[in-house]
């Protein structure tokens, strides 16, 4: 993990416990102290209006945790081998339901885990929501001393000296210092290259207690330039529907348009000179009817009613005429107005317009006086 900002504070193991702190700004330490609220010291309840993100760090004391390496074992995958120290380490214990573990493979491929208290977790964890902290990280503090081949490091953390050896991890006490390094050096590291160890903890957290019941919860909530961005895109996309409708209707006013001229320039030769489309029509029709053509053509209405008759042999036509506005009236036939009705149908089906008035005649057969005309 990364950040521009990066708060450091020892893990809490007491109530209304003052904790060290450290503020990294881009690696460079920025400021430092020891207070009961370190946000507020840091200044980082203070509003941001450029919302920078900071990862916070809680550094786990090694008098409360456990850190072990474990012998390598063959053909086994990487999620095996972690399993396997898990339950070497939950064996070892004499409060195992009690006991949260975490575990990493290091740089040469070994095992190593970490074991602290459950409660000793929940606890701390409680203490820095109170104080509107919920850590990215919880490292055991020793994590960060890189070790050294033929010698001990002892770093001072201000809260907690530690020991670090090749394959160990412990609070570096007088009386057992000799114990735990024999005859082998112990080189003390000056303040400044501890202030590097801790700019360097987000980048060194692969040891993380922050992880099974206790891993961090995925945060739902927007930073207020996502909220802007956000009301900007939802903007963006109501301009765009709306957008897109607009710009179809311009295409289809101007196709429209275009349609409308060319079938004018084609109208203008035959009819002459015209303003409006509707106008070029009226023309077109006076000019069809003056010259008996077009759907008002004898034979396009009354080909429809010698069709319908054809169809319906029980019906016949005793008269027929035309006028000049392309109408045709005849007068039909049948024993019975039922018989009548489905020619009349057929008319309509084919799309002309019809008329009917029935009637009877002195033999009592049924009448019909229509008129047919194209629409």
């Amino acid at each position: 993990m990364s950040a521009d900002q990066l708060l450091i504070t020892v893990f809490p193991t007491a109530e209304a416990q003052a904790l060290q702190w450290w503020l990294f700004r881009d690696g460079v330490l920025e400021t430092k102290g020891c207070d009961a609220d370190p946000l507020l010291a840091a200044g980082l309840k203070l509003p941001s209006v450029e919302d920078e993100p900071v990862t916070h760090v809680a550094l786990m004391p090694s008098a409360l945790s456990v850190v072990r390496w474990h012998e390598p074992l063959e053909d086994l995958t990487e999620q095996q081998a972690l399993a396997a120290a898990r339950l070497v380490v939950q064996d070892n214990s004499l409060d195992r339901d009690n006991l949260h573990i975490a575990a990493v493979l290091d740089d040469a491929g070994q095992a190593v885990t970490v074991s602290v208290s459950k409660d000793v977790m929940a606890g701390g964890l409680l203490q820095l929501k109170a104080l509107g902290i919920d850590p990215d990280a919880i490292i055991p503090v020793g994590w960060l001393v890189a070790h050294q081949e033929d010698e001990f490091v002892a770093a001072d953390f201000g809260f907690e000296t530690v020991l670090r050896g090749k394959q160990l991890i412990a609070p570096d006490e007088p009386s057992l210092r000799n114990h735990l390094t024999g005859d082998s050096p112990v080189t003390k590291l000056p303040e400044a290259s501890v202030d590097r160890l801790l700019g360097d903890a987000a980048e060194n957290g692969a040891l993380n207690l922050r992880s099974g019941v206790f891993a961090k919860k995925v945060e739902t909530s927007m930073t207020a330039r996502q909220k802007r961005t956000l009301v900007w895109l939802a903007a963006a996309a109501v301009i765009l529907s709306l957008l897109i409708p607009a710009v179809q209707l311009l295409k289809y006013y101007a196709a429209t348009n275009e349609a409308e001229a060319a079938a004018m320039a084609i109208a203008e030769p035959v009819i002459g000179p015209v303003d409006t489309l509707e106008a070029a029509d009226q023309k077109l029709n006076d000019r069809l009817i003056s010259e008996n053509r077009g759907n008002i053509a004898f034979s396009v209405p009354a080909s429809a009613l010698f069709s319908a008759l054809q169809q319906n042999q029980t019906v016949s036509a005793d008269r027929i005429s035309y006028r000049r506005d392309g109408t045709v009236s005849a007068t039909l036939s049948a024993v019975r107005n039922e018989e009548i009705n489905p020619v009349l149908i057929t008319i309509q089906k084919f799309g002309f317009v019809i008329t009917a008035t029935p009637r009877q005649d002195a033999t009592g057969s049924a009448k019909a006086d229509i008129t047919v005309r194209a629409p």
